[in-house]
């Protein structure tokens, strides 16, 4: 017989944590997981919810791309959600995310800021600072492709990936999953990929990578991927990079990071 867990709701709202709680009692009141639930089910529960809020989008109650923003029912039974199909998740005792070490005592090398464009210099979202690196030539150095870019940015908008994974030892079937790219470049020998933040996280989901980075290996090109995660401080302007490969690339959970480099736009 499978242990019975029991999961006091403290009232804490972060990241729709009564939600979930709600969700997870109804449908899973045993607390054993893996399992598989689905858009249907988590919308279902609206209606024996008599809290105050009310949010059961699926979308957004899935949406945690950081460790730190799982809600504490995740903490209490250890699991983390990731999607499967484009109507169901799966919940599982599986690690999805990889911690990003900031190494204070790394110099920090200076970057010239393309000034040719009047465009470049107007907003501060995650394109634009990427726009800027891609135009300073940070991406085609030796730290990265080492190359000039051909074609970019590419993967605008969301896309659909297919494939078998696996996370440590549990195989996951993907079917049909939306996934987004926040940068995608290709050079004559290599391709770019970039998850970028513009604030400083210690952690990502690591489908924000693989997903395109797996659809990409799927074509059965010869070019090597690389995969950056890329974050910047407010009040600093310090950019965070890190360097990821996958060592396996049929595995999710075999995330690697190779290189990590920080940078600062200078005056020329």
């Amino acid at each position: 017989m499978s242990e019975t867990h029991t999961y006091v709701n403290t009232g804490i709202t972060r990241n729709h944590n009564q939600e979930w709680s709600h969700i997870l009692t109804t449908c899973n009141p045993d607390g054993v997981y893996p399992m598989i639930i689905t858009t249907k089910q988590m919308r279902k529960c609206r209606d024996t919810w008599t809290g105050k809020s009310s949010q059961f989008e699926p979308r957004l109650l899935s949406k945690i791309d950081s460790a730190e923003d799982k809600p504490d029912v995740f903490r209490f039974y250890e699991i983390n959600i990731i999607s499967c199909t484009n109507s169901s998740y799966l919940l599982t005792h599986a690690n999805i995310y990889e911690s990003l070490e900031y190494n204070e005592h790394l110099p920090v090398k200076p970057i010239c800021r393309n000034s040719d464009s009047l465009i470049l210099g107007i907003g501060d979202s995650e394109s634009s600072f990427i726009d800027n690196l891609r135009y300073s030539g940070l991406f085609e150095s030796e730290f990265y492709l080492n190359e000039p870019i051909k074609y970019g940015p590419l993967l605008s908008g969301r896309h659909r990936c297919s494939f078998d994974t696996q996370l440590k030892e549990e195989s996951i079937n993907v079917q049909g999953v939306q996934f987004e790219t926040d940068g995608c470049y290709e050079s004559n020998n290599k391709i770019l990929l970039i998850e970028a933040k513009n604030m400083t996280v210690n952690s990502f989901n690591v489908r924000q990578l693989y997903f395109p980075y797996r659809t990409i290996y799927d074509k059965k090109g010869n070019k090597e991927i690389v995969s950056l995660f890329i974050t910047k401080e407010k009040k600093t302007g310090i950019f965070h990079i890190w360097n990821f490969i996958f060592e396996n690339p049929l595995v999710m959970s075999s995330i690697k990071c190779v290189a990590y480099n920080k940078y600062k736009f200078v005056s020329a």
